[in-house]
C-alpha cells in the first residue's frame, strides 16, 4: 500500500513502494510542472530545505553516476529531486539539500516530454525520477510514477535498451561503460546518416536536428534537474530552450483527473525505507 498518515489526511496515498521527495521552490507554474503534479497526486512528498534527507539526491553536477549500487540507499531512504527554475538557480541552496555523499547524476538518457522530445539529458522531473527508479531496480514504481503523464510509456520505450543496461550494471563504473557504448553507437549512426545524406541518399530532412514539436511553443516548462539545480542537463553543453523555465521539467499539462490536494511537507527521513508508504 502507498503511504499516507491516516484516512483524515487530505494528501492522497502514494501508489509507490519507494519514498520519492522533492524540494520545491515555487519558481514554476505549478499547473504545468510535472514535479508539482507528482506532489499534488501524493506520489512525491514536498520536503522543506532544513529537513534531513538521507536518500539519493539527483544532481546533474554530481561526480558519481547513479547505479544499482545505490539500490540499498534508495530502498531504505528513497530518492529526491529539486523543482526550481533554470533561470533562478542562484537562489537555490543546493549545498543544504540532502547528504553530499548521496548526490548522484543520471547517465545518458533521452527525453520524451513534448518540449524536449528526443533530446539527450533534457528529461523533466517526472522522467528523471522514473529513470532513477528503473536504474536501482524499481521499475514497477517507475511505471506508476509516469502513469499520469501521456509521455510516460514513450519515455520508457525510447530508453528501453539503455535503462536495461544501466539496471544490470554492477556499479557506477559499469553504468559509465554502458553509457559510453551507447553514445559511441549513437555517434556512429549519426555519422552514417550524415554520409548518406551528403552522398545523395536518404530522404527529405534526413539527419536534420529538427526542433521539438510545435507543442514546445505551448506554455510547457519544467525541466528535469533533479540534480539539485533545476533541469536535467547532466554533462550536456546544451543551453536550456526558451521554454525550459523549470530546472527539472517540461510537463505537457495533461489532466490530473481532478486530484489537487496539496501535499504536506514529507516526513523526517529517519522513517523506514518503505518509501512513500
Amino acid at each position: 500500500m502507498g503511504r499516507g498518515r491516516d484516512a483524515r489526511d487530505a494528501t492522497p496515498r502514494s501508489p509507490l513502494e519507494t519514498r520519492v521527495c522533492l524540494w520545491e521552490f515555487g519558481q514554476n507554474d505549478a499547473k504545468r510542472d510535472s514535479g508539482s503534479r507528482l506532489v499534488r497526486l501524493g506520489t512525491a512528498a514536498s520536503i522543506p530545505v532544513k529537513r534531513p534527507f538521507n536518500g539519493v539526491v539527483l544532481a546533474a553536477d554530481a561526480p558519481i553516476v547513479l547505479s544499482p549500487a545505490d539500490a540499498a540507499v534508495v530502498a531504505k531512504h528513497g530518492v529526491a529531486g529539486v523543482n526550481c527554475s533554470w533561470n533562478r538557480l542562484d537562489e537555490v541552496p543546493f549545498a543544504k539539500l540532502g547528504k553530499p555523499a548521496n548526490r548522484r547524476t543520471l547517465p545518458f538518457l533521452v527525453a520524451a516530454n513534448s518540449v524536449n522530445y528526443g533530446r539527450p539529458y533534457k528529461m523533466n522531473t517526472a522522467e528523471a525520477l522514473a529513470a532513477a527508479l528503473v536504474v536501482v531496480g524499481r521499475r514497477g514504481d517507475a511505471e506508476l510514477l509516469l502513469e499520469p503523464f501521456p509521455y510516460g510509456a514513450e519515455f520508457l520505450r525510447l530508453n528501453a535498451d539503455v535503462l536495461d543496461a544501466y539496471a544490470t550494471a554492477e556499479d557506477a563504473a559499469g553504468v559509465r561503460a554502458a553509457e559510453a557504448r551507447f553514445r559511441a553507437a549513437c555517434d556512429a549512426e549519426k555519422q552514417a546518416r550524415a554520409e548518406e545524406r551528403h552522398s545523395g541518399g536518404g530522404g527529405y530532412l534526413n539527419d536534420m536536428d529538427l526542433p521539438p514539436s510545435a507543442s514546445e511553443d505551448e506554455d510547457e516548462e519544467d525541466g528535469y534537474l533533479d540534480d539539485d539545480a533545476g533541469g536535467y542537463l547532466d554533462g550536456a553543453d546544451l543551453p536550456p530552450s526558451a521554454s525550459d523555465d523549470e530546472y527539472y521539467d517540461a510537463d505537457d499539462g495533461a489532466s490530473e483527473g481532478g486530484r489537487d490536494a496539496a501535499s504536506e511537507g514529507g516526513r523526517d527521513d529517519g522513517a523506514a525505507s518503505e518509501g512513500g508508504r
